[in-house]
């Protein structure tokens, strides 16, 4: 594996340069830390979440004790954990969202273009310590955040990232996303962000969506649409298509929404769905397909909680769990930039600790 990790180096230190360079860049990045760099700082965060440690202090210790990984990260007489938490704390997390949105450029063009301005939004709940994080109860809900993300189905990786209190719902984290931002793009929603004026307002602002149809939604059938029966690679039969006005002029909190589509569709096991969509261009098959996509976003979660740490955050104050999340979601790009590049043979967790084996090496080239 040592000739893989040389390779993985290099080509490691291709992808992680112009991230790097983004976030020095950043106003106040290295302000009263002339001895402990922006540099250093994200390659330590990385490495820690890389290796899979369940402590920060013990990355800190293993990291510290090794010779060449201070010399790569420009840290001769090395920094104190308690250094690394307070940097962790005050840097500006403005320098590790621009390494993020860098990496996330860089990937963003590699998607397979059928699926490509395509993302899923939805939310996964983090749970804290109450005793650790007081700021995360709120109104009586367990301690903890909500995060949502949009999250890039072409390519496979966060895009956009947003993190509130247990009781903010969906639909109320969603209207603080800038639409504009999404002009063009399709959104995948699941139930949780339904709402008949949510999706007029993503209409005026030429955002597109597919969501499941709400089962007490009230909608007047326009025409039917020709049906071909043609299945989804999933093996989904469409059993009817058809152009709707969705909502009701009763109901003052809704929305009427004209030229809607309602498409159903039955799986292999006899179970019936029913999406809606402002998209008239796609085939119903490709609607059903494309809603299915949306799944990628609740394995991503799982991925992102168990695999890259966040239910374990560096620490406990909202900043520390914010960069918890942000580093994470750069470990999660980074992997993807150098999926191509895993052996047949490796596992993606193992694929991580290669990464992390290789990491000093490029940083090497950066310092």
């Amino acid at each position: 594996m040592v000739a893989q990790t040389v390779g993985v180096g290099r080509r490691l230190w291709r992808e992680l340069e112009p991230a790097l360079t983004a976030a020095a860049r950043v106003r106040g990045a290295d302000r009263y830390r002339k001895h402990f760099s922006v540099r250093a700082h994200v390659g330590m965060l990385l490495g820690h979440v890389l290796s899979g440690s369940g402590s920060l202090r013990q990355s800190h210790g293993l990291q510290m004790g090794d010779v060449v990984w201070r010399r790569r990260l420009g840290l001769a007489s090395g920094i104190s954990y308690s250094q690394l938490a307070r940097s962790s704390q005050t840097r500006p997390l403005a320098c590790f969202t621009a390494a993020w949105e860098v990496l996330a450029r860089q990937v963003q063009a590699r998607g397979p273009a059928h699926v490509r301005r395509v993302v899923a939004v939805d939310g996964s709940f983090l749970a804290l310590s109450a005793a650790c994080s007081p700021w995360s109860v709120h109104q009586g809900h367990e301690a903890g955040v909500r995060l949502q993300m949009a999250y890039a189905v072409d390519t496979q990786v966060p895009t956009r990232l947003q993190v509130t209190l247990a009781d903010a719902n969906d639909v109320t984290a969603f209207k603080r996303w800038d639409l504009a931002r999404w002009q063009g793009w399709t959104l995948l929603l699941d139930l949780g962000y339904y709402a008949h004026r949510v999706f007029a307002q993503m209409r005026e602002a030429g955002v597109h969506f597919v969501t499941r149809l709400h089962p007490q939604a009230a909608y007047c059938v326009v025409r039917e649409r020709a049906v071909t029966g043609a299945r989804t690679p999933a093996g989904d039969v469409v059993v009817r298509d058809a152009v709707i006005v969705l909502g009701s002029a009763n109901n003052r909190n809704g929305a009427v929404l004209a030229e809607m589509r309602l498409v159903v569709s039955r799986t292999a096991q006899g179970k019936t769905h029913h999406f809606i969509t402002d998209r008239h261009d796609l085939s119903a098959p490709e609607v059903v397909w494309l809603y299915r996509k949306r799944w990628q976003i609740e394995l991503f979660f799982r991925w992102l909680k168990h695999v890259l740490g966040a239910i374990r955050p560096i620490g406990y104050s909202r900043a520390a769990v914010w960069l918890t999340l942000v580093v994470a979601s750069i470990v999660a790009v980074l992997a993807q930039l150098l999926e191509e590049l895993r052996p047949a043979s490796s596992t993606r967790v193992s694929w991580l600790r290669t990464l992390a084996a290789s990491l000093p090496r490029a940083l090497r080239f950066s310092g």
